[in-house]
């Protein structure tokens, strides 16, 4: 299976927080390194390692009692998802909703536009936005001219598995059109390994259940698979 050739070169990944971009993207990134793309994953809100504010409900639910505790093992289980893949992780310590962001949305925005800087493509959230982090960065960075060779949004799971819905066509009021990622079964067999490394995450997450195991997950990548990969939306041609 071909490559597409925007995903070559110094591609940046924008990961709202630590595990969007391997859900989203994982296998698509397997493949792009293996033929010489240079991958950099950028964690916006990842949060204060040397937090000792309490966790908020989710890191609460997935066993953490505080910002920071939560940030030190995400970012160990990030570091060991990105390593599975070849990509390189870098962090931000913007906090995620509820905690303190530790900044404006603008010093946020402006802090991934100085990071993004000259990279051959870049890629963001773009379907559904379910969540306010998300939406928030992605429509701060849309409303921006980057400075960048191509902009592209992606799929994020396993909010898009969720609602049983994979956008195809244009994207609204945007001009972007979705794609298919195809890649190969070794590719996907990487994301498998490399989503497991989120272990404090994937039972909040539905992706991990008693009984069962990675089952939902495994669905998740067989029907990325059945319907062409994951999903990308690159600008229409001009």
């Amino acid at each position: 299976m071909m490559l597409d050739q925007r995903l070559l070169g110094r591609v940046v990944v924008v990961s709202p927080h630590l595990d969007d971009a391997v859900l989203s993207l994982g296998a698509t990134l397997a493949h792009a390194v293996e033929a010489g793309a240079r991958i950099e994953v950028l964690t916006v809100f990842a949060c204060q390692p040397a937090s000792n504010a309490p966790s908020d409900p989710w890191d609460r639910k997935s066993g953490f009692t505080s910002e920071g505790e939560a940030a030190k093992q995400r970012r160990i289980e990030d570091r060991n998802a990105c390593s599975i893949l070849g990509v390189t992780p870098h962090w931000f310590e913007f906090g995620a909703e509820p905690y303190d962001r530790h900044g404006s949305m603008q010093d946020v925005i402006s802090a991934v536009t100085a990071a993004i800087k000259g990279a051959d493509t870049v890629l963001i959230p773009g379907y559904p936005l379910a969540h306010a982090d998300h939406a928030a960065l992605s429509n701060g960075l849309l409303g921006q001219t980057l400075n960048c060779g191509t902009l592209g949004l992606y799929a994020e799971q396993p909010y898009a598995f969720d609602r049983r819905s994979t956008p195809r066509g244009p994207v609204e009021a945007r001009p972007f059109t979705w794609h298919p990622s195809s890649t190969h079964s070794r590719h996907r067999n990487m994301k498998l390994h490399a989503v497991k490394q989120y272990r404090s995450q994937l039972g909040s997450l539905g992706l991990r259940q008693r009984g069962v195991g990675h089952l939902r997950l495994r669905l998740m990548l067989w029907l990325e698979a059945r319907q062409g990969g994951e999903t990308i939306a690159w600008p229409n041609a001009t």
